[in-house]
């Protein structure tokens, strides 16, 4: 049966030598931006392999689009662009021999593909940096390259592996940027395995945090990041500390935001409870008793850093408890 989900795992087990990298694991990327999170050895670079079809399991299946990565490699390769982590370019090939050449690679016939190469630059803003050898670019000029080349054959789904590294912050925000307009303007599923959490939180709608091997957590940025307790974050010019104050008086609760080290500092942010449509003229009127000038005010979410350095704490632990489990069982049966 055919299935349009574009990525399932059920159960993928992977080992190197005695060493087990992928421990049943079982995920689902739906479309849309996708953040694959975790440490260092987590097994994100094996994922991704298994998605390819360039690994072969210990246990467990893999579909993309419904297809076998193991048994169509080539069909499921055709559906997927790739960027990796590590420099892919050809020296000697300018920028536009670059991507004119992937798309060569997937079919693409030669007038097509050099229309091709020259659209997917433009749109990456390549300017006339595409006919320099790629050995000779920048950093970021490189990645709009690489960029270019996983797009060029118009898949249906790009992975990238840390593809804002070593790029400027004007550099980084465009990136982020086409990766949105892929997923919201052009209907592409896109993963981005990455270190750089700040870079999940502003452009995924959902992430999945491996580590040690196995999913640890996964869901929409908005659930996982939504605090315990509801509240509001209200960002503003002006004496925020008093606006707190009036705000309690009034029935309101609110306290400056953690973030807040100085009561007296005239910018920053404070959390509020949900006022509710009825209460929000509330606000506004504290806000103008107190001199506070309002720039936002929105559901307040904790940082997905601090989502991940839970999990991976509470995954640690689970660990150590099952080990020790395992152990006292083994301890009981030996004669």
């Amino acid at each position: 049966m055919r299935d349009d989900l574009p990525v399932r795992l059920d159960g993928v087990v992977k080992r190197y030598g005695s060493r087990t990298v992928l421990d049943g694991v079982s995920l689902e990327v739906t479309p849309g931006v996708t953040g694959l999170v975790g440490p260092n050895g987590a097994g994100k670079s094996t994922l991704v392999r298994s998605i390819l079809g360039l690994v072969r399991l210990v246990a467990g299946n893999v579909r993309v689009f419904g297809l076998d990565p193991a048994l169509e490699p080539r069909r499921v390769r055709s559906l997927l662009g790739v960027v990796p982590e590590d420099e892919c370019a050809v020296p000697g090939l300018s920028g536009v021999e670059m991507v004119r050449y992937a798309a060569r690679l997937c079919g693409l016939p030669g007038t097509e593909s050099l229309r091709r190469a020259h659209e997917v630059l433009d749109w990456c803003d390549a300017g006339q940096e595409r006919y320099r050898p790629v050995e000779t670019l920048s950093v970021g000029t490189r990645q709009k390259v690489a960029f270019a080349a996983a797009i060029v054959h118009d898949p249906r789904m790009v992975i990238l592996d840390e593809p804002t590294n070593g790029l400027d912050p004007l550099e980084r925000r465009a990136m982020l940027g086409r990766l949105v307009t892929l997923a919201r303007d052009h209907g592409k599923t896109v993963l981005v395995s990455t270190h750089v959490l700040p870079d999940v939180q502003s452009i995924c709608d959902r992430v999945i945090v491996l580590a040690r091997g196995r999913v640890r957590l996964t869901g929409s940025i908005d659930e996982l990041t939504r605090p315990a307790t509801p509240s509001h974050r209200l960002e503003g010019d002006g004496p925020l500390a008093e606006l707190a104050r009036l705000l309690n008086a009034r029935g309101l609760p609110a306290r400056l935001a953690d973030d807040e080290d100085d009561e007296t500092s005239a910018a920053g942010a404070i959390l509020i409870e949900p006022p509710g449509p009825a209460r929000l003229s509330l606000v506004w009127e504290a806000a103008r008793d107190a001199g506070v000038v309002i720039r936002s005010l929105e559901p307040a979410h904790r940082p997905l850093e601090e989502v991940f350095v839970q999990t991976l704490r509470d995954a640690e632990t689970a660990d150590v408890t099952s080990d020790e489990s395992v152990s006292r069982e083994e301890s009981h049966a030996a004669p």
